[in-house]
């Protein structure tokens, strides 16, 4: 196998021109890969090329399994009763309208003796490339991401031309590297007559997901290391409602953040949801964590609601302070009084969570404070 990163520019448009266009005893030949090549000039030697990307319906049922074949397989092995939790992992996919299980994860699961799933396809590449970009866009990108580490979807219209050196600042780019790299899936949307269609981006299946909450968990531990912080004493501390352990550790994540971006364009209230993601990727399976969900007459900011009755669960409510306009104190008032006066732990109590714990955070530029306070 060719591996195009050995050949400079000219040798491998010599070798695609000649091995290809230029070669008589070749009646027809198929190049795979992730990604188009755009905007190069390596393929002036070599036109007339037709490219099928997941987004096409043609050949789509080709590259993976389709329900019924999973069926007739999990038939032959005797172990249909796992058929949901086959979905539950390896499925998800669209390849041009044709729901596709990944055929890899599939066949390495049906080849074993555990009968427990585990992220075969995931194990086959380091993933070097996807962590980086995610990394690198986690606080940025941050909405988007957590929309869909909750299990929720985005809208986007996808370039299929995906060039590598965009992904450092073009948002469409990281999207459509994601799709086309197989950690999105992407269903069409139309939106109208004579207008480009949009595709609904979410995580396809529980294996995928494991790669973002193991990018977004090294990425918040990493933060907190370097400013002498700790994830496992930040979550202890949140957990139990220690706000001034919380605050410590919380107050060395905004500050590595935020001395890593610019202030000017990111907004500190950005950078703290930013850190929901962390927390999803931290807690789950034991706790779900979600933003802006609906409990008691409003939307709490975070909410971190167990698994299990019996165990703590958390509302935090995240304020902008800008001295001397509203001073740090008198955001933290407000967040309180807002948790109680609209029953934010409404949910938490209904669920069985005990303790439930209310906190307040709020920060001004890198300057961090939280303070607990009754639920309700």
């Amino acid at each position: 196998m060719l591996d195009s990163g050995q050949l400079g520019e000219v040798e491998l448009r010599t070798f695609l021109t000649d091995g290809l266009k230029g070669n008589p005893h070749l009646h027809r030949a198929v190049l795979t890969g992730i990604l188009r090549v755009a905007r190069e000039s390596i393929f002036s030697g070599l036109n007339n090329v037709v490219a099928y990307t997941r987004l096409r319906s043609d050949f789509n049922t080709s590259f993976g399994f389709t329900e019924a074949e999973v069926e007739a397989l999990l038939e032959t092995a005797g172990q249909r009763s796992l058929l949901e939790m086959i979905r539950t992992w390896y499925n998800g996919y669209d390849f041009g309208g044709a729901l596709i299980y990944n055929p890899w994860s599939i066949l390495s699961f049906l080849e074993g003796n555990e009968k427990e799933p585990l992220p075969f396809w995931l194990g086959t590449s380091s993933n070097e490339l996807i962590q980086k970009v995610l990394e690198e866009h986690a606080v940025t990108l941050q909405p988007a991401l957590q929309v869909l580490m909750e299990g929720g979807e985005i809208e986007r219209v996808l370039e299929e031309n995906v060039a590598l050196s965009d992904l450092a600042h073009d948002e469409d780019a990281l999207f459509g590297l994601l799709v086309f790299s197989g950690y999105l899936r992407a269903e069409k949307r139309s939106r109208g007559p004579g207008e480009q269609p949009a595709h609904a981006l979410k995580i396809p299946n529980r294996e995928v997901r494991l790669l973002y909450t193991g990018t977004f968990r090294r990425w918040a531990e990493a933060r907190l290391r370097r400013q002498g912080g700790s994830m496992k004493r930040l979550l202890a501390a949140l957990l139990a409602g220690d706000a001034a352990g919380f605050e410590a550790e919380l107050q060395a994540f905004v500050t590595d953040v935020l001395s890593y971006h610019d202030t000017g364009r990111v907004d500190p209230e950005v950078v703290v949801h930013g850190f929901v993601a962390g927390l999803l990727a931290a807690l789950e399976p034991g706790y779900q964590v979600r933003s802006n969900r609906e409990s008691g007459q409003g939307r709490p900011d975070v909410m971190i609601r167990p698994a299990q009755p019996g165990r703590p669960g958390v509302v935090l409510e995240l304020k902008v302070a800008r001295a001397p306009r509203v001073s740090l104190e008198q955001a933290l008032d407000e967040a309180l009084a807002q948790i109680r006066a609209r029953d934010y732990a409404a949910e938490l109590r209904a669920s069985g969570a005990a303790p439930v714990h209310a906190m307040a955070v709020a920060f001004d530029g890198k300057v961090v404070r939280v303070r607990a306070g009754e639920p309700g």
